[in-house]
């Protein structure tokens, strides 16, 4: 479920709060909140990749900003590496995300490596991953440019995760929102 800022009264609060802005870097905001629920009917895998787009209010073609993109009438866009490098990922489990239950992959210190072409992740996922399992109520921060993935749930129950993005404004170009 996109626009989860604007569903929700508490979730706005709670990605805003004081408690979860400290364990953050200064000078970050939530840009964009995601709830992603895997359940027996929704059970989808998510192949190895990064997070290479943010949301945005609207397009402006700008430079150094590319492949716009429109989902669920939101305007999406890859913005320069340097924005991407300073965005953190939050995500919270609402239940138990074992492997079992299509728990994150993660490729450790991929972030270093900035954009990678898609003909390398093959190569650099080949090596060994990292299971992100959590437990509901697990807080879990990533880079967005760390190599991730998921599998199918092998038991299908609800996988929830309330996923937010923060990022740096002050990198973003003037004339964009």
């Amino acid at each position: 479920m996109r626009h989860v800022f604007d569903r929700s009264e508490t979730i706005r609060s709670l990605v805003t709060s004081r408690a979860l802005l400290d364990i953050l870097p200064n000078g970050l905001q939530p840009v964009r909140c995601i709830l992603f629920d895997k359940t027996p009917l929704s059970n989808w895998p998510a192949a190895w990749h990064q997070d290479l787009t943010i949301a945005l209010k609207e397009k402006h073609d700008t430079p150094g900003y590319l492949n716009w993109s429109f989902k669920d009438g939101v305007s999406h866009v890859q913005p320069p590496i340097e924005l991407l490098e300073k965005m953190v990922t939050v995500r919270i489990h609402l239940d138990d995300t074992p492997t079992e239950n299509g728990a994150l992959k993660a490729i450790e210190e991929s972030h270093l490596k900035g954009q990678i072409p898609s003909d390398k992740i093959a190569k650099l996922t080949d090596d060994s991953d990292s299971t992100c399992s959590c437990a509901a109520g697990d807080i879990l921060l990533m880079k967005p440019l760390i190599l991730h993935a998921s599998e199918r749930s092998i038991t299908p129950v609800h996988r929830r995760i309330i996923h937010i993005e923060y990022a740096d404004l002050s990198t973003l170009a003037d004339d964009l929102e």
